[in-house]
């Protein structure tokens, strides 16, 4: 079965992958977070040393050659990306990134409200990528230690962690960074960067997975507060895809 292209979305989840999955699936192979629970199970596996980097390596392109995905969208994708990079040259990749602080509020609530609901094994995940049992809360952040959420610089060292290894991991000519908000604009630019015709994407998907409403929890956290953990983990990236950003605490 032969792949017109190949691709993969990476970046934070809550930051567009799977937009960008829904924009394929009209004409292509595409999938969203596929093999999700195998693949956290590995990847903690060899997080934690129970697995060695040459059998991950192996599970990874077997999946990978099982499914014969034409775009593969997934915030997992971040955790085998040197595999991904060095086993499949001709792949490409677009990082969607998204300014942190409305990727913050977003991933808050995504956490915050249905907490209690996320199966065990996410949140041992979960706990291990934002640091559960190294980052301490803050009397400013009693809000999130309420809510079962985790810390200001847990999840916002992981907002930079995840972009940058992606800038530094894949090559220029295989990249393409698309920010979050302007994924409907830049359908001809995606499609040129995959060499497939415009009209085989489907605008009308490009904002797929919005959370429910609910309320601004960064307005729960003192502003002075909140800029400096951005300004110690975020600033550079910031003022790099985001220069002048300014925001509203409603």
């Amino acid at each position: 079965m032969k792949r017109r292209f190949h691709a993969y979305g990476v970046g934070t989840g809550k930051s567009g992958t799977r937009s960008m999955a829904e924009i394929f699936s009209s004409g292509y192979r595409t999938a969203h977070e596929p093999h999700a629970k195998e693949l956290l199970a590995i990847i903690t596996a060899l997080q934690k040393g129970v697995i060695d980097k040459q059998n991950f390596r192996k599970h990874i392109i077997y999946l990978d050659n099982k499914l014969q995905l034409e775009f593969n969208s997934s915030f997992l994708n971040n955790w085998q990306l040197d595999v991904l990079v060095a086993e499949f040259p001709d792949a490409k990749f677009i990082l969607t990134i998204r300014d942190c602080y409305s990727w913050l509020n977003s991933f808050i609530n995504g956490l915050f409200f249905p907490h209690s609901q996320i199966p065990s094994e996410n949140k041992r995940f979960l706990n291990m990528i934002f640091g559960k049992e190294t980052h301490p809360y803050s009397k400013e952040e009693r809000i999130l230690y309420e809510g079962g959420g985790y810390t200001l610089d847990g999840l916002l060292s992981y907002w930079v962690k995840v972009n940058n290894e992606v800038l530094a991991s894949v090559p220029k000519s295989r990249l393409l960074v698309v920010k979050t908000h302007e994924i409907t604009g830049q359908m001809n630019k995606i499609a040129d960067f995959l060499n497939i015709p415009p009209k085989t994407l489907d605008l009308t998907k490009s904002h797929m997975n919005k959370s429910r409403k609910h309320p601004n929890i960064l307005a729960n956290i003192d502003k002075d507060y909140l800029s400096a953990k951005v300004n110690l983990h975020c600033r550079v990236l910031m003022d790099k895809f985001f220069p002048g950003f300014i925001y509203t605490f409603e």
